[in-house]
């Protein structure tokens, strides 16, 4: 019988961290969950439903994220280097301070996302929309952002919600306007 994510995070003893390594995990439920300061390296998420998982201060490298769903997941302080989401949904999750390096979100959709203090490095937003996020704070150093064939390079600013907004990513920031759409 192959091990899912699940059954292995459930075989986790208390004050121990998940290591993996070069494996794939597609079709699962992963549904409250501690797996904080975790190392995920060379694996695959295909139609992956991460819920009320906590994975603070955890290194993910070289990981793809394909038609997954993060909803209030907890990914404060965690590091992301080389690896992609594609057509993620990603809700009501805790982003604070996470670092992403050499990487990309493409057709992604974050809703009610707090990304404040972020910092993204060598990264790519493609068709990524931002509905009702926090987004202050957020440091970027040669990233791209890419919508309907248009495209503008960062070199650095901290002004990412900004360059969001002139693009028409941020559906909307404010909370009557959402309600009514």
């Amino acid at each position: 019988m192959m091990n899912t994510l699940q059954n292995i995070i459930k075989e986790l003893r208390q004050g121990s961290h998940l290591e993996l390594v070069n494996e794939n995990f597609s079709n699962e439920i992963i549904l409250n969950q501690s797996v904080q300061s975790s190392i995920l390296g060379d694996i695959t998420f295909f139609k992956v439903d991460f819920r009320n998982v906590d994975f603070i201060g955890s290194h993910v490298v070289a990981c793809n994220f394909k038609n997954c769903l993060f909803d209030n997941v907890m990914l404060i302080k965690c590091e992301f280097w080389n690896s992609t989401f594609e057509n993620c949904q990603i809700e009501n999750c805790n982003l604070t301070r996470a670092a992403f390096y050499d990487g990309n979100f493409k057709d992604c959709n974050f809703i009610n996302v707090n990304l404040t203090a972020s910092n993204f490095s060598n990264f790519e937003f493609i068709e990524t929309k931002f509905k009702n996020s926090k987004l202050d704070f957020i440091g970027v150093r040669s990233i791209k952002v890419s919508r309907s064939k248009q495209s503008i390079e960062i070199e650095k600013s901290s002004n990412l919600e900004k360059i969001l907004k002139d693009m028409n990513l941020i559906i909307s920031t404010d909370q009557d306007e959402i309600e009514n759409s």
